[in-house]
This record gives structure tokens, C-alpha cells and sequence, in this order.
């Protein structure tokens, strides 16, 4: 049966033309069509979903989210979206209207901190200037009788002028917008644009110079005009560079023509505009991510979810591309592994928490001989530092900083006190720690000690300077809540620092200086013994905070740990090597030895004066009654009882490598001077060697060397280390290998000492273990090893084969124990664990293998390897 329908009215006359007329505007396509709304042109991603979603309300929608990246509105559009399809027209623009207006507002705020950054608009706009008229990239030569500005050069045959008509305006995008392709891209226009100007400055430079020395009736020399003309076209080139908002670089001071040159290369390297622009999309995405309330209590504490990410992403890049590399001295060939060189060094924080609590013990027994009051101080920002409650909401009138904006507060704020101390003449020392809130903000721990007759004082210093700031929110009348402040007021009375800041005194009988600050290092660095430890800030167990702490320092290169007073701790570590280079040298000379020398060696102990041993636990004549007590025993013995020494004619210098080596911190700081000691007082100090030219821009490098004891030079770098790449493995071999162990356990390719012991095994002996192994029936037989060649050469390189899902076999290496006895390489069975090495993630600062560089007026070396140094910030 068919489906009635209801008829059309013209059905119900007899003939068609019987039917009345229909309205022209109605039966008009074109009427219906003037009636439409019509999609704009050049919408992005989100505005056209915006649009198809309710093209009603779009125009005053986009005006909504036009000024802000769509990185960040996408969540806003989704989220607009979702309450029209449910809730309507309505529901969605009072969520847009009420949600989307404070987060724009406080995400404009940020925007205009960074308005004088490259925009692709600006870019286009420079590139075109450079374009248009004279060709500015033309080749230009100095010459004995010319200037660049004699040279003819030739005009461009394109016509922009006519290109311009067909082409679209360029779209204004901030930095934080772009991608990494597009910021190559930018990258490579700013430095084609630097040069042209560049080229501009230069021209004229040496007719200004010498223009200005004839008005002063001033003159100079064809070479000093020269170098005068060079400094002169740096400062017009820094300017330039400055008005996009990015710090122009400056290693000296007073600039030469030499370093002028240098920092002029830099500002015409595409490499180093892509390093600044790389670093200031990461600064600007985390400081809008704050306004957006994306750090937070709620969110993410300290750094965002995708700063957190992005960390974690470049820590295992490091990591990955260490585990490829290998270290081979350049005089003797040997070679060492670099992943094992770094877990020795402060990239591991296990060594750098223990430094850093060395350090802070041993300024504890200074300020205990010394009979000082230790104190414990806190010091943080005015609430319009801060970007949100604990509780949860934006806080109203936060100005717009960023984390770097208010630890610059906090260093104005202690640079204050400490002038104010200075003055006084107080004399005090101690260590600071800075860490986040929960919003990314920084604030500061300090451990000091002081003269018990100072404290007085020095807490007067402290709070007025700390308080000086909005000092009318710390009274209660302050407080919106009329019945909050009354409670306020009886509780605290008529003013309360403590939101500002706080003083406490380091009371013995409660606990230790050291055990005051352990916390705040251990939090800081891995979280060390503190599993079950929840933090205030953010709720969440303190270990698994570590990483977001660690993205947070490495984000805004804030320096977390510094030390006030003493001696530089890089001497501390050049004393240490020296000790632990005195003792290498010291086996080897044992490994050397029979049975008898050494044994006149532990005889000798006794009785030569200013020996270098300490006296034997055994009698000399029982260890010779005795067969147990062999070489073996007299060269374990001999290893563990040296002492490193130091031949100097001072006896200071010697205790003080001696305390440096057994690691007391105490005694070297007092063999050095003291607490208050000065840089120019110290008994021992740094030397570096400068190597002329040695960096891509010409530069002249300072290089650690060793140390000057009262005027003797110890030489303790004794080797020069190359950097390569391991060699690569077949690609048949790496589908059989599972990753080389080579690194963990010392194979040939990557010895665990600096001296490789380690001897290749024979291909023979490998095969027949292997078929011993793997087809004991072959083995019966008489028959050849049925071996792949490819996994032949893995093993013998230090790969693993795996067998099954729990079990792998690998080469142990030839080794030498610690008795001196050489151990045959053989072929051995693991246990896989399929679960996925994380260690790289506890890893910092790979980078960071130089020493720093010291500032013209002395300060503890930082020990973060994110440091807060003013040429690695790329803002203006």
C-alpha cells in the first residue's frame, strides 16, 4: 500500500493555471538567499566552528576571542558549544559573557607586557622596508679608497608594488602563537633584517665618527676612528634589537672593538634570534597559562601541564643523546662513557643534595664555634604578585607578574636589607632557597647567622624593608570581610607581617639549623625521604611534585639555592679532584708492585716522617706470619688508608685540600679565611685558561684549570676529553639488540674508569658459549655455530639478545676487581624488566657542564642547574 501524503494546493485545482499566484519576494531565490547569514571570509579553525555552531550571535562572539591566541580559546569555543547544543542560546553567551571576560582581561594584561616582541605583521612589515628601494643584501667590500656607501648598488626588477594588490594582509600572530617551523622562519627574516641594518649603521659610521671628533677638535688615529666607528655601530644595532623587546647581547661592559665584533655576530646569527625566540614562546605560553588559571591549587601547582611536559620531553632528549655519546681523551685515546661520567657529576641530584647539605652542616658548626644565633626567615611578595587564591578564584587586582617579575621584587627587597646591614655594619652569612606557591609565584627561605647582639636590629631590618610594599593590606581594616577583620584584629592586632614575611630563632633543643632547611632542599631537588609527605601548597605527595618544581626553575632560570659568605665552593670541587686524582695516581703506582714492595711499603708507615699514610691496623710482622694477608689483602689495605697530600711549604693549604677531601665544609671555609673572608683574602683560588677565539662568534672562552695555593699553580684538569658519537650498530643488529648495556656495566666500548682494563673476547669462545647456550645439540655434533653475524657484533659491542619476555643474554667485559686480579670476559644470562628506565628523568642540567662565570663582586657559584643569569634572559 502506498504512503498518503497531504497534496500541494496546486493539486487541488482541475488545471495548473487555476491555482491563484504565489508572491514574487516569497517564490524569489534571491530573496530567500538576501535573508541568510553569509560565513565571513578568512575565518580560523575556531572561528568558523563558532560560527556554524550559532551564526546569529558570531559577530559579537568573535569579538569575544578575537584578541587572544586560539591556543587559548579553543577550550572557551568548545565549552561555548557544548552549552548552546544543551542549554541554548541563552546559557551560552552568559557562559561566554561570564567566563570568557575576566580570562581575557587578565590574559590582555600579560599580552601588553610583551607588545614590543616580534609579531608576524612587524616582521613583514621590516622585511618589506629592506625589500623595497635599494637592494640592502647587496655584496658591499671595504676597500683602501673606498666606502660601501661608493658602491653601486642594483635595483630589485620585481615589482612589488603590483604583488601587493593580489596578496592577503599578513595575519598579526605573537610568538607564542607560532610553531617551531614558523619560528625558524621568523628566526631566518630578523637576522636578513639585522644585517641590512646592520649594513646601513655600518656605512656611515666612520663619517659620523669622524664628523663628531672634528666638532670637538679632537684628534685620533685612522685605528682608533675605526674602533670607535665599530662600538658605535653596536649600540645602534643593540637599540634595534632592543626595540623588539629582546635583550641585545653584552658580555662586557666596556665594550672594544674585539668584543663589539662579537656580540654584533651574534645579532646576525639566525641560530641565536631562533635561541631567543624559542625561549620566549616557552615564557609567554606559561605566563598566559597562569593568567588563565591553568597553575594552580586546582590545575596544575607551580607549572603547567604542558611546561611539566615539555620538560620531561627535553630532559629525555638529553638524556637519549648523552646515552649516544662517549668521552676519548685526546692524548691517549681511552675512552669513557658520558652517561657514566654524568651520574658522577652534580647533574645527579643525589650529589647535589648532598653537597648542598654539607654545606649547610658545615656553616652550622661555623655559626656554633663562632657562638652565632642562627636564624630563620621567610620572605614573600604583596598579594598583587600573586595570581589566585589557594582555595580556588583569580585574585582581582594581581598586576600581571610573571614568576621572574617578583623573584626580581624579592632580590630588590634582600639587596635592600643587605645594604641597610652593610651600613650598619652587621656582618652575617647563610644560604637562601627559593621556591613556588602554589600559582608559580616564588618565595624565599633564609637560613643566616648574626651576632646574638644583632638580632634585634636585624629583625627591625628585615620586616620594615619587607613590608615596605602595599604595607596597608597587612591591616586587619584592609580585610573586605568586615567580620573577618575584627576577628583578624583581636587575633593579630592592629598589624600583621606575617603574610609578608617571618622571623624565627634556630632553638638547639628543638632541632638543628641544618634540619630546618633539609626540607626545603629535599622538596626542591628529588624529594629524598619524604615518600609520605604531603605538601601545604598543593595537597599532592612532595616526591611526585619534584618534576613540576624542577619545569618551574627550569622555565623562568630562577636560582634557587644560593650560599652568602665563605669561600667559592668550585674551589671546594678542584680540591676534591685533586685528592681523588692523587689517590688514582696512587693505585696505579700499587698495581705496579709485588708482594714484598708492597709490604715495604706498609712497613714504612710508621716510621718516615710527614708520611703520607695513616698508621696500620696490623702489626707488619703478623701480616707477614700469615698467608691470608697476600698481596690482595696489602693492596685493599693500601688503597683504603691513603691519605692525599699536598706539597706545599704552607701548612694551611695542605689541611685545607685535607678537610676539602674528607668533605667538611667547616674546615675548609676557616683554612680559607672564614665566613667573612674576601675574594682577594682567599688562601686558594681559581685558574682558568683562556683560550683566544674558541667560540662560533670569536670569543675568547675561560676554561676551569686548576687552583693557585698562595702562589703555586695546581694544575687539576690533567686531560682534554672529546665528545663523539658511539658507533652506530647494523640495522640488523639493532632488531635484535635491546638497547646497549655497554654504558651500565663497562664493556669495551665505554669503560667505568678512565683507564679501560677491559680486553675484547675472543669471537670464538663467544660463539661456542653462545651455541652452549642456544643449541647445545649443534654443540654435540661437532657443528659450526649457527650464529647471526649481526647479533655476533651486538654482543661483542655490549648489546643484550633477548631469549624470552623475561631473560636476555649479555658479554660481562674482562675487568679488573679490587684486588688487582684480571676477571675473564664471559657470557652471562639477565633478567628483562619490561618496565621503562625513568632514571633520565631524575637527571638535570645537562647543558650545564661549564663552570660560570664570576661576577665582579663575589657570590656564592649557584648550584641550580637552571641558573638566574641576566645574559641568559632574553626579554629587555
Amino acid at each position: 500500500m502506498e504512503n498518503l501524503k497531504v497534496p500541494a494546493e496546486i493539486d487541488l485545482y482541475e488545471f495548473p493555471w487555476q491555482a491563484p499566484l504565489t508572491e514574487v519576494e516569497a517564490g524569489c531565490f534571491g530573496d530567500r538567499r538576501f535573508n541568510e547569514v553569509i560565513q565571513p571570509e578568512s575565518l580560523s579553525v575556531l572561528e568558523r566552528k563558532l560560527f556554524e555552531a550559532n551564526p546569529d550571535d558570531f559577530a559579537w562572539a568573535q569579538s569575544r576571542i578575537q584578541d587572544l591566541p586560539d591556543y587559548l580559546t579553543k577550550y572557551f569555543v568548545t565549552r561555548y558549544i557544548s552549552v548552546f547544543e544543551k542549554l541554548g542560546r541563552k546559557e551560552a553567551n552568559i557562559y561566554l559573557r561570564e567566563r570568557m571576560a575576566p580570562a581575557t582581561e587578565r590574559a590582555q594584561k600579560v599580552l601588553e607586557k610583551y607588545s614590543k616582541l616580534p609579531t608576524t605583521q612587524k616582521v613583514a612589515m621590516f622585511s618589506k622596508e629592506f625589500e623595497s628601494g635599494d637592494n640592502a643584501f647587496a655584496s658591499v667590500y671595504f676597500t683602501e679608497h673606498s666606502l660601501p656607501e661608493d658602491f653601486q648598488r642594483p635595483q630589485l626588477s620585481f615589482d612589488f608594488d603590483q604583488a601587493e594588490k593580489h596578496t592577503k594582509p599578513e595575519k598579526n600572530r605573537s610568538v607564542a602563537e607560532l610553531e617551531p617551523d614558523e619560528l625558524r622562519d621568523m628566526a631566518f627574516k630578523l637576522s636578513q633584517i639585522a644585517s641590512a641594518r646592520h649594513q646601513r649603521f655600518a656605512a656611515s659610521a666612520i663619517k659620523e665618527v669622524k664628523a663628531d671628533l672634528a666638532k670637538r677638535e679632537v684628534k685620533a688615529s685612522e685605528s682608533k676612528i675605526g674602533e670607535i666607528a665599530v662600538v658605535n655601530t653596536y649600540h645602534k644595532l643593540a637599540a634595534f634589537v632592543n626595540e623588539f623587546g629582546i635583550k641585545a647581547p653584552r658580555k662586557r661592559k666596556k665594550q672594544t672593538e674585539l668584543t663589539a665584533l662579537n656580540d654584533i655576530s651574534r645579532m646576525l646569527d639566525e641560530k641565536w634570534w631562533r635561541g631567543r625566540l624559542v625561549h620566549i614562546r616557552k615564557i609567554m605560553r606559561e605566563h598566559l597559562a597562569i593568567a588563565m588559571g591553568q597553575v594552580s591549587y586546582k590545575a596544575s601547582p607551580y607549572a603547567s601541564w604542558d611546561c611539566v611536559r615539555e620538560h620531561q620531553e627535553q630532559q629525555k632528549a638529553n638524556y637519549e643523546y648523552i646515552k649516544q655519546r662517549k668521552l676519548i681523551d685526546e692524548i691517549t685515546g681511552e675512552e669513557a662513557d658520558l652517561w657514566d661520567m654524568a651520574k658522577k657529576s652534580l647533574s645527579n641530584p643525589a650529589i647535589r643534595r648532598h653537597e648542598l647539605m654539607v654545606r649547610c652542616s658545615g656553616c652550622e658548626d661555623i655559626g656554633n664555634e663562632l657562638e652565632l644565633q642562627g636564624l630563620f626567615l621567610t620572605l614573600t611578595s604583596p598579594s598583587k604578585y600573586h595570581n589566585s587564591y589557594k582555595k580556588g578564584g583569580f585574585i582581582d587586582h594581581w598586576n600581571g607578574a610573571s614568576p621572574r617579575d617578583t623573584q626580581a621584587y624579592l632580590n630588590n627587597v634582600w639587596q635592600r636589607i643587605r645594604a641597610k646591614l652593610g651600613r650598619d655594619e652587621i656582618r652575617w652569612f647563610g644560604v637562601r632557597v627559593a621556591e613556588p606557591h602554589h600559582d608559580g609565584t616564588p618565595h624565599w627561605h633564609l637560613l643566616i647567622w648574626v651576632k646574638p647582639e644583632d638580632v634585634a636590629q636585624v629583625r627591625d631590618v628585615f620586616i620594615s624593608y619587607a613590608v615596605e610594599e602595599d604595607k596597608e593590606e597587612l591591616y586587619p581594616q584592609f580585610d573586605r570581610n568586615p567580620k573577618r577583620a575584627e576577628k583578624k584584629q583581636a587575633f593579630h592586632g592592629p598589624f600583621n607581617y606575617k603574610p609578608r614575611c617571618d622571623f624565627g630563632y634556630i632553638d638547639p633543643a628543638k632541632g638543628t639549623a641544618t634540619g630546618y632547611i633539609a626540607k626545603y632542599i629535599s622538596k626542591n631537588i628529588d624529594g629524598f625521604a619524604m615518600d609520605d609527605e604531603i605538601s601545604d601548597e598543593t595537597g599532592k605527595p612532595v616526591k611526585d611534585m619534584a618534576k613540576n618544581v624542577s619545569a618551574w626553575k627550569s622555565r623562568w632560570a630562577i636560582r634557587q639555592f644560593q650560599f652568602f659568605g665563605g669561600a667559592p665552593v668550585t674551589t671546594y670541587r678542584e680540591l676534591r679532584r685533586f685528592a681523588n686524582n692523587d689517590k688514582a695516581s696512587f693505585n696505579q703506582y700499587l698495581t705496579q708492585l709485588n708482594y714484598e714492595e708492597l709490604l715495604t711499603i706498609y712497613e714504612e708507615l710508621d716510621i718516615r716522617e710527614g708520611r703520607k699514610l695513616i698508621g696500620p691496623p696490623i702489626p707488619a710482622e703478623l701480616i707477614r706470619r700469615h698467608k691470608k694477608f697476600d698481596s690482595k689483602y696489602l693492596f685493599v689495605l693500601l688503597t683504603q688508608v691513603y691519605q692525599a697530600d699536598l706539597e706545599h711549604e704552607n701548612g694551611t693549604v695542605t689541611e685545607v685540600m685535607k678537610a676539602a677531601d674528607r668533605g667538611q665544609w667547616r674546615d675548609y671555609i676557616m683554612g680559607q679565611g672564614g665566613p667573612f673572608v674576601k675574594r682577594a683574602d682567599l688562601l686558594i683560588t681559581n685558574v682558568y685558561e683562556e683560550l683566544p677565539f674558541a667560540s662560533p662568534h670569536g670569543e675568547t672562552v675561560r676554561k676551569l684549570d686548576g687552583f693557585d695555593a698562595s702562589g703555586v699553580f695546581i694544575k687539576t684538569r690533567l686531560r682534554v676529553w672529546t665528545i663523539k658519537q658511539k658507533p652506530k650498530v647494523s640495522d640488523d643488529a639493532e632488531a635484535i639488540a635491546q638497547g646497549s648495556a655497554a654504558t651500565v656495566i663497562g664493556g669495551p666500548a665505554a669503560s667505568r674508569s678512565s683507564v679501560n682494563n677491559c680486553t675484547e673476547p675472543r669471537e670464538d669462545q663467544v660463539s661456542d658459549q653462545l651455541t652452549r647456550l642456544l643449541a647445545p645439540e649443534r654443540r654435540k655434533a661437532n657443528k659450526p655455530p649457527n650464529i647471526d653475524e649481526a647479533a655476533l657484533a651486538a654482543l661483542r659491542k655490549g648489546s643484550s639478545i633477548r631469549i624470552d619476555d623475561e631473560r636476555s643474554i649479555q658479554i660481562r667485559p674482562a675487568e679488573v676487581d679490587e684486588y688487582g686480579e684480571k676477571r675473564p670476559a664471559q657470557l652471562v644470562e639477565v633478567s628483562r624488566v619490561p618496565a621503562d628506565d625513568l632514571s633520565w628523568m631524575n637527571f638535570e642540567g645537562w647543558d650545564e657542564v661549564l663552570a660560570q662565570p664570576e661576577t665582579e663582586e663575589y657570590q656564592q657559584p649557584d648550584l641550580s642547574f637552571f641558573p638566574e643569569l641576566e645574559d641568559d634572559w632574553p626579554l629587555a
